[in-house]
């Protein structure tokens, strides 16, 4: 079970840690409860060498500057618990590739309409242009310029038409 929360991701897996394996000492350890699965990732290049896991978490947490994984046994359940930067998000921009950042303000986005995406994009909510021009307290025509910006610079997306439309994030 993955957990998704403001601060941290935390996988659950049911089952407690097999014989032989120790809370303390997980890295650079293999154990399998099913041989036949493990089998089948490892060949089909899903899972790279046993053992190898817990170390490439931990490097890649640090790398991006980030605190190791936590990993705990609570009841009969194996817990993996990923920490995120919190307020210090914007602190991992350098660390992410130059070609997988997107400047807003460089696609030519207005206020308005970066606003906008951050309601689609974080809260998942839709938009019309009704609510778009009551949102901003703009003409319906200056709503429609704005929207059909985004859908150019590919950050928004219509679903249906005339008065049944609405605009969700791609």
């Amino acid at each position: 079970m993955v957990s998704i929360f403001n601060d941290r991701i935390e996988i659950n897996s049911p089952g407690n840690l097999l014989p032989g394996l120790d809370i303390k000492n997980l890295e650079g350890h293999h154990a399998t409860r099913n041989k036949i699965i493990c089998s089948i990732f490892h060949e089909t290049k899903d899972m790279e060498r046993f053992g190898t896991g817990i170390g490439k978490m931990k490097r890649l947490m640090r790398t991006h500057g980030l605190s190791e994984p936590e990993f705990l046994e609570e009841g009969n359940f194996f817990v993996v618990k990923f920490y995120g930067p919190g307020d210090k998000i914007l602190d991992l921009v350098p660390s992410i590739p130059k070609e997988r950042q997107i400047d807003l303000k460089e696609l030519g986005l207005n206020d308005r309409q970066i606003q906008v995406l951050k309601l689609a994009v974080n809260k998942k909510q839709n938009i019309t242009i009704q609510k778009y021009a009551d949102m901003f307290n703009i003409s319906d025509k200056t709503a429609k310029r704005d929207i059909k910006k985004l859908i150019e610079v590919q950050m928004i997306e219509k679903v249906g038409f005339k008065k049944g439309a609405y605009f969700k994030a791609k």
